[in-house]
């Protein structure tokens, strides 16, 4: 019996301080992340997690609308083990980026587009982001 735990005795061992979750995504490279998942930006101890989607009221495909609309998401954000802040960010409003300990992050996009035909599933978004280093 000891032989057989001691394997699993290491790998539990070597595991530990491993993120095996949270995606890996680099510095001022965009990243697709979708809702409720958590990425860590590589040789920063930078998470990101996308929360939820807050608002949607961009105007569906195939819909004749005043204006386009707007989409907000919700993120969490911390760097190593501080407290998460929580930020919103908007696909056609202000604010699209937010600043937090010498990083930006940014909305590039959110997918998919809503449809007058199919609802979308808030587990189907999926936030493109990109962070840089604030200058």
């Amino acid at each position: 019996m000891r032989i057989t735990t001691l394997p699993l005795l290491l790998l539990f061992l070597l595991s530990i301080g491993q993120d095996p979750i949270a995606t890996k995504v680099d510095l001022g490279n965009e990243f697709k992340i979708k809702n409720g998942e958590e990425v860590v930006v590589r040789g920063e101890k930078l998470r990101i997690t996308f929360s939820s989607v807050v608002n949607e009221s961009r105007c569906p495909d195939g819909v004749a609308c005043v204006w386009a609309g707007n989409a907000s998401i919700a993120i969490e954000v911390s760097k190593k083990n501080r407290k998460k802040v929580l930020a919103a960010l908007n696909t056609l409003s202000e604010p699209k980026e937010i600043a937090y300990k010498g990083f930006k992050i940014r909305l590039v996009a959110l997918d998919p587009y809503p449809s007058i035909k199919n609802p979308i599933d808030p587990k189907d978004y999926e936030a493109t982001l990109i962070v840089t280093k604030d200058e």
